[in-house]
Order: structure tokens, then C-alpha cells, then sequence
């Protein structure tokens, strides 16, 4: 499926491409300056009187604090017509917007939405929108290799080729202490719920086809983490990049980074916290990975 849509085709192109996301794809401010990276803040809605853009008025260790007394979850809002607009305008050059899963938001049909008007006012480059089918880790993983692409001087159809190719590969798996916060966002039913805790039971979780799904269970976390740790060694690409990401578990993920080097010495591993798209659901106690796989 060719999730991509491509406002100005036929125009002049000029310059380099500029690479734009969602602040769900969980890529640091600091990070995506490193990258050429521009990033398009997510709203967080502690209710209709507090909002917050994602990473610039709340960051993960202050959303993990406020979930600690929430009776009820936060939202988030995706940005909407007006603010893609705006963004897309920041630039002259080409611009390739790689967006949040079109499976869990409607990002991906706004930012659509907003690169048509832009091409109807006359903007001279066009304008491409990419559905990544991921969100936070597995997205930044998209979002990154993309972005050296254009540094390097590659054009959107260089670019788009590679990210039709990867999504495929994108491999994210990860754990969590406690299914509460996912019962709270109507995620999994009370008794469920229930159920687990009594039982000491948690599900390994992985992001495939632009959904979270379960792919076994086991007793306990540490087992769980070691489960996760172990599907990542068996499928990344050796020598490649692995994003460690956590939920207020800095500890833990230095923990994972060491099995993984142990494994493979020549792999590269950056942990990062995990953000509000997922963290929204995990609460605090969340560890995974996201990588290519082989």
C-alpha cells in the first residue's frame, strides 16, 4: 500500500527537501536540531482548560509526574490544518512531512489537507506527506534515516522509496509494569486488567501495521523485558541503530542498552523517554526497543 500523497507534482524543485514530523514520533527538540530535523508540536489536554504543545510546554518527565495523581488520562490533539500550514510555510525548499500512523490519529489526512491549499495558494515546491504506519520510536527510526537521506542529497522519490522499503522492517517491541493506565484510556477492560495483576502476568507488546498488538505473555516484568531484549538481538540488523526508549525508567534502559551491546558491540544505542503518544497509555514502567530489522 503506497500510504504517501504528493501536493504540486510537476512544479519546479528546487533546493534540498526538508524533512517535517509530528512531535509523536517522540525525536527530542535537541535531537531533530542535530538532524535537520523540524518537528510539528502535538497538543496534550489535561482536560479543556490545560493545554500543552508536546515537548515544548510538557516533557515526558513532567507528564510522567502529572499521571502519578491523574484520575483521568490526558488527550492529545494532532495539529490541525492552520498549524501545518504554517509550518510547510517556515521553508522555500521541498518539503516531505512523514506523519503518525493514519490507524491511530488523523494527522496524515490534515497534513494532506493542508499541503493541497498550500500548492492551491501557489507555494512553488511541492509538498509530500508520508504515512509511517509507526509512532514514536519506530517513526523516529523513518524519520532519521530520512532525513540524512535529504542531507546527503537525496530527492523525495529517493527518499520515498527508502521509507516504502523500511516500514516494513521497522521493528518495535516493548513491556509494561502495569496495565492501568491502559484501562483508564479504555484500552483493556477492567477485569482484564484484573486478571493480570493478580497474576503477575504481562504481555509483550510490539507496533506492527500501524497498531499496537500483543505477540505472547509471560510472569513478571524483568521476564518480559528480557523477552523484549531477546526478540530485538534475534532481529536487528547487526552493526545497525537501536532506539532504547522508556517510561521514567532511566535505570532499566541503561540496563537493555548493555545486554544489546553485549550482544553486538558494533550496534549503536540511544535511549530516549517515551512520549505522550504512547506514554499517555503506559504510565510510568514502560521499556522497549525499536529497530531495523534483518
Amino acid at each position: 500500500m503506497n500510504n504517501k500523497f504528493t501536493a504540486g507534482i510537476g512544479g519546479d524543485i528546487m533546493g534540498k527537501v526538508r524533512i517535517f514530523t509530528n512531535s509523536s514520533s517522540d525525536i527530542a527538540p535537541k535531537w531533530a536540531e542535530e538532524e535537520g530535523i523540524i518537528l510539528i508540536p502535538d497538543m496534550v489536554l489535561f482536560g479543556p482548560e490545560e493545554q500543552y504543545r508536546n515537548n515544548i510546554d510538557i516533557d515526558p518527565p513532567a507528564m510522567y509526574k502529572r499521571l502519578e495523581t491523574a484520575q483521568t488520562l490526558p488527550t492529545t490533539s494532532h495539529p490541525n490544518i492552520a498549524q501545518y500550514m504554517e509550518a510547510f510555510s517556515t521553508v522555500e525548499e521541498e518539503v516531505l512531512c512523514i506523519c503518525i500512523t493514519s490507524r491511530m490519529s488523523g494527522a496524515y489526512n490534515t497534513a494532506c489537507t493542508a499541503a493541497k491549499l498550500l500548492m492551491e495558494q501557489g507555494r512553488p515546491n511541492p509538498i509530500t506527506v508520508v504515512d509511517s504506519l509507526q509512532v514514536s520510536y519506530g517513526m523516529a527510526l523513518l524519520v532519521v534515516e530520512a532525513a540524512r537521506m535529504a542531507a546527503a542529497g537525496a530527492d523525495t522519490a529517493q527518499i520515498c522509496q527508502m521509507l516504502e522499503e523500511k516500514k516494513q522492517r521497522v521493528g518495535v517491541y516493548f513491556a509494561m509494569e502495569s496495565l492501568q493506565n491502559a484501562r483508564k484510556g479504555g484500552r483493556i477492560g477492567a477485569i482484564r486488567v484484573l486478571a493480570a495483576d493478580m497474576l503477575n502476568v504481562k504481555p509483550l507488546l510490539m507496533f506492527r501495521d500501524g497498531l499496537v498488538r500483543d505477540y505472547g505473555v509471560v510472569r513478571g516484568f524483568h521476564t518480559a523485558v528480557d523477552r523484549v531484549i531477546q526478540r530485538c538481538c534475534d532481529c536487528a540488523v547487526p552493526g545497525g541503530e537501536i532506539y532504547v526508549f522508556h517510561a521514567d525508567r532511566e535505570e532499566l534502559a541503561e540496563y537493555v542498552k548493555s545486554r544489546l551491546l553485549a550482544h553486538d558491540p558494533t550496534v549503536r544505542v540511544r535511549i530516549g523517554w517515551v512520549g505522550t503518544a504512547i506514554g499517555i497509555y503506559t504510565g510510568a514502567g514502560c521499556v522497549g526497543m525499536a529497530c531495523f530489522e534483518k
